[in-house]
């Protein structure tokens, strides 16, 4: 028998390119989440081009926002196995989507044919076996799993949520329930996959919760560094935001979000620093990048450029520097020489 082949790895210097980006938009009915969807892909689809394919699991329910947003939609009818809806996606975006929409990913796990009610239904060709019952179902949400984290195309997935509840004992001894907030119907292995992830309350309008004193919609939630400063505090979902999502991904500059306490200006003059006895740490993040990127268009001249942005760099506090030195050398950097808005 030949044995097999050595296989070789190579290391490479790491830099941004195009990256996989997934959403995760989560909440009751009522909160604003496919609009919301399809405002974030438009934006998305203004710098990818190709339409925005969206698969329906709800009865065509999405085709009432077909006068506000134009995309393609596909109704997905039962059975909603694993296996099904990871063939739907790779098929939208063999056809060039800008951006597959799942609404809702909740079916995968509680609909039709889902996750669920395919273990009940193997449960009689496992010889009643209810744990072994588990093994198919599972393999293919496994495979939907490993398949969304290689797709480059962005993907945007809602949610249907539900309250929970979870008992506790206080300071007494005596047991009390607590109310941990609104929790997505899906397993947490396909949310904690997702790259960003927010919830939409009931008439959210779109304006999405990016913080929580409720545990278990702070357990959910996930904005991480490299995505937070595209978004602004209290402001709803929008194409703004699936634009800058998208100039990310393809590793191209994108300005940050203008908030109450910060905006984006060509003289950075005028940007005001907020407080740092009542501004987050985050917002004095975001206040020291709008200040990088201002300073990366203040020059006629790729050198004028840099040099203002080295002086402003020089300005930033230390214990803020490890925070935005990627934004500045993969953003704020090549815009300076390209002299374009990052």
């Amino acid at each position: 028998m030949q044995p097999e082949p050595k296989r070789i790895f190579s290391a490479g210097k790491a830099e941004r390119g195009e990256e996989p980006l997934s959403i995760g938009v989560i909440g009751p009915p009522g909160g604003g989440k496919s609009l919301s969807s399809l405002l974030l892909a438009k934006g998305i689809q203004s710098v990818r081009g190709g339409r925005i394919k969206a698969i329906d699991t709800e009865g065509g329910r999405l085709r009432k926002f077909a006068d506000s947003v134009d995309f393609d939609i596909v109704e997905f009818n039962p059975p909603c196995r694993s296996d099904h809806l990871l063939q739907a996606i790779k098929q939208q975006v063999a056809d060039g989507a800008a951006v597959v929409i799942v609404d809702s990913m909740s079916d995968e796990h509680e609909g039709e044919g889902g996750y669920l009610e395919w273990h009940d239904d193997q449960v009689p060709k496992m010889g009643g076996n209810d744990w072994a019952a588990w093994a198919v179902p599972k393999a293919a949400r496994k495979r939907l799993i490993n398949g969304i984290l290689r797709i480059k195309v962005p993907l945007i997935f809602t949610f249907r949520a539900r309250e929970k509840t979870q008992q506790s004992k206080n300071e007494k001894g005596k047991t009390v329930v607590n109310n941990i907030g609104w929790q997505p119907v899906a397993p947490l292995e396909i949310v904690h996959g997702l790259d960003l992830t927010c919830i939409l309350p009931p008439r959210a309008n779109g304006v999405p919760v990016w913080k929580s004193d409720r545990v278990g919609e702070d357990f959910i939630i996930k904005l991480p560094f490299y995505l937070a400063p595209y978004i602004a505090e209290g402001k709803a979902l929008c194409e703004d935001m699936g634009r800058a999502f998208a100039l990310w991904a393809k590793g191209l500059p994108s300005p940050p979000a203008p908030n109450s306490e910060t905006a984006l200006a060509e003289d950075s003059s005028v940007i005001q620093a907020p407080g740092e006895s009542e501004a987050t740490e985050a917002e004095q993040i975001i206040y020291y990048d709008t200040r990088l990127a201002a300073a990366a268009l203040n020059g006629s001249t790729a050198d004028e450029r840099l040099d203002a942005l080295k002086k402003e760099w020089e300005n930033i506090p230390a214990k803020f520097k490890s925070s935005l030195k990627a934004a500045k050398d993969r953003r704020h950097k090549p815009a300076a020489i390209a002299g374009v808005s990052s």
